[in-house]
């Protein structure tokens, strides 16, 4: 659905994020997208399905290094501020006198001979964070548990948990988000 000739067949109304993730999950789950790839005798594909916020300030080097590391086109833009700048948000934490933006991007890229199938996802973590920039975490994720915690503030989500969850009935936010659990 990312390749322009191919939009114009689908209606209008299932070009949305929802459908496009329902569509790779299928295409993940039931092996056809790497058939079909090893088929025409191309490389497998890294998924790259992200939404990141930076500061506006370091959007240009953000894109920058998103276009010569990723290409994928196209990519999403929206700004983004918190209303009342003296909250802040202890899990998500961007300052509330910066203004951000928001860059979605969603599709597959080529691997490279001998890369992970998540190296050029955590490319992206690691310029994020560089940046001083989020990751959402509705995003495909792949940090290491340490970073994970340390990024969102795992001594607060651990308090919050003990308060809330006190049996641990629930998985918890690395689990979630980068275990795929």
């Amino acid at each position: 659905m990312q390749k322009p000739w191919v939009r114009p067949f689908i209606p209008r109304r299932y070009l949305r994020s929802d459908v496009y993730f329902k569509a790779v999950g299928f295409g993940r789950r039931s092996g056809l997208d790497r058939r079909l790839t090893a088929l025409r005798g191309q490389p497998a594909r890294e998924y790259v399905i992200q939404d990141i916020e930076v500061p506006v300030a370091a959007l240009a080097d953000f894109l920058r290094f998103f276009h010569e590391t990723v290409g994928i086109l196209p990519v999403w833009l929206c700004p983004l501020r918190q209303r009342n700048s003296t909250r802040t948000w202890d899990l998500y934490a961007l300052s509330p006198e910066e203004t951000y933006v928001n860059v979605g991007f969603w599709s597959s890229v080529p691997m490279k001979p001998g890369a992970g199938l998540s190296d050029v996802n955590r490319a992206i973590e690691q310029e994020v964070e560089r940046l001083g920039g989020r990751k959402s975490l509705y995003s495909s994720s792949f940090y290491p548990e340490d970073e994970f915690w340390r990024i969102y503030n795992g001594s607060t989500y651990e308090h919050l948990k003990t308060k809330y969850d006190p049996g641990s009935r629930f998985l918890d936010l690395f689990a979630k988000c980068v275990g795929g659990r």
